[in-house]
């Protein structure tokens, strides 16, 4: 499949991304490049590491899982993606890297974006010595189940 040719645009996310890695003095591989242009080709999304992995397998290319997770973990590291921790076993890599919160429907596995100024938080003040670096919200919900009426 052959697509359009698009003119360089250096404010979209994947030149941003690849810039960043650059900036940090870290190569960018054949399959850091690959991994960031699948990640951000598709606009914001919220994506596993398993699906990352599938999207790879569907563009042929030869990445292994290993190379996928510890990519994820490298660009999670540069701050280029968020790692969204659903449960123990299950995290999320958010490509928004706009100020959000995030709602999890947990029967579903799917994640949304919530924008900060729809959660009120009162965050105390911290003292002088200490610096208030991130806060993660995520707001976990289920669907609700039809009841059987007899």
């Amino acid at each position: 499949m052959v697509s359009a040719i698009k003119p360089f645009d250096p404010m979209n996310l994947y030149n941003q991304a690849i810039k960043k890695i650059e900036s940090k003095g870290i190569r960018t591989t054949k399959q850091r490049r690959v991994l960031a242009k699948i990640l951000f080709d598709k606009g914001n999304r919220h994506v596993s590491a398993e699906e990352l992995y599938q999207d790879v397998k569907k563009e042929d290319r030869k990445i292994s899982m290993a190379t996928v997770y510890n990519t994820l973990k490298q660009f999670t590291n540069l701050g280029i993606i968020r790692e969204v921790v659903v449960d123990q076993n299950k995290s999320l890599y958010c490509t928004n890297r706009k100020n959000h919160y995030h709602l999890y429907i947990e029967d579903e596995g799917k994640i949304i974006d919530i924008p900060t100024k729809n959660i009120d938080l009162n965050i105390a003040s911290m003292p002088a010595c200490l610096n208030l670096h991130n806060i993660d919200v995520i707001v976990r919900i289920r669907t609700l189940k039809e009841k059987n009426i007899n």
